[in-house]
């Protein structure tokens, strides 16, 4: 059995701008597609509001969307494109 490398917080960030950006905006649902436990999914969106990355939506008292930003957007575009100049493959 071969273990995965851990994730850096970027790749964590990004993995949590992806999911949001593919429609996901319950917290829970988010943090099950990105593997995460509920605290280090809740360090990421904050992290992630506080820098205009992802939107908060309070829907109740205790229920929360998030969305993705213009700004959000932008940065997964930069990501790609750098993913894409510098493929590194892994034999």
């Amino acid at each position: 059995m071969t273990l995965s490398p851990r994730r850096s917080s970027f790749q964590i960030a990004i993995d949590v701008l992806t999911v949001i950006g593919e429609g996901e905006k319950r917290p829970t649902r988010i943090m099950y597609a990105t593997n995460l436990s509920w605290n280090s999914l809740k360090g990421t969106l904050d992290i992630l509001v506080n820098k205009g990355y992802v939107d908060e939506d309070q829907v109740t008292d205790r229920n929360k969307k998030y969305s993705i930003t213009a700004k959000g957007h932008e940065v997964l575009g930069y990501y790609d494109r750098l993913e894409s100049l510098v493929q590194v493959t892994t034999d």
